[in-house]
């Protein structure tokens, strides 16, 4: 059984300075940790085609 978290966060276009808010899911093997979770969407944001996204006040629950 894996590690799950729930996210909100905030996502900001740097190239427009657009500003959104994305949520989803993250999920593990069970070692996966609130800090690799933030790393993997922090990570996710900057492969968002057209866009050059980054994640901030990421919040997990």
């Amino acid at each position: 059984m894996g590690q799950r978290f729930s996210f909100k966060a905030t996502v900001r276009d740097v190239r427009t300075g657009e500003t959104g808010t994305a949520q989803g899911k993250a999920e593990g093997d069970d070692t996966y940790t609130p800090e690799r979770a933030r790393t993997d969407i922090e990570a996710w944001a900057s492969t968002v085609p057209g866009r050059n996204l980054t994640a901030t006040d990421i919040q997990l629950s």
